[in-house]
């Protein structure tokens, strides 16, 4: 992994934390869909990341958008819920011949019957324990679940259009 990969990585970083808490932080969909940019870190880390490092950003990744959205660590609790369970959906995933050293979370390496399960599967986790969490009461469950679906599909769209314009450049 070299310096060139490193400063996009920082840059994709800073882009995405730049862009949730400043720019999507109250925009919404019928105020029922969210679009959580921020993931994007979590999502396309490589391949073989270790579990640590993934667990450790995502923590302070949540952190740094519960800062910003008030939210007393309901951010950091579903990320790291997802960095926990990323291997694990890796394993599911795994094709035949299983994963190169080098392989990325892409649509190019990966093809989109691949890419866009795990890219659902991924945002459907994190928004399910971020809108029952943060509803915190039975009444609420319905609602909390069409924020989590509604939210998990506008972010699969979005996910797939940047994967889109990435593969571009």
């Amino acid at each position: 992994m070299g310096n060139s990969f490193q400063i996009k990585w920082i840059f994709i970083v800073i882009f995405s934390l730049f862009a949730q808490v400043f720019i999507l932080r109250d925009v919404a969909l019928a105020n029922v869909a969210f679009c959580f940019i921020y993931l994007w870190i979590i999502v396309k880390a490589p391949i073989h990341t270790p579990l640590f490092y993934l667990i450790l950003g995502g923590f302070f990744i949540g952190w740094i958008v519960d800062i910003f959205y008030n939210t007393h660590g309901i951010h950091s609790l579903a990320t790291v819920f997802i960095a926990f369970l990323r291997p694990f959906f890796f394993k599911v995933l795994t094709p035949v011949n299983g994963y190169d050293e080098r392989s990325s979370v892409s649509l190019s390496e990966m093809k989109a019957l691949w890419f866009f399960p795990y890219i659902f599967v991924m945002l459907l986790s994190h928004h399910l324990v971020l809108f029952l969490v943060e509803s915190a009461d039975t009444t609420l469950l319905m609602y909390s679940l069409l924020r989590a679906f509604a939210s998990a599909i506008l972010g699969t769209l979005v996910f797939g259009m940047l994967e889109l314009f990435n593969q571009k450049n």
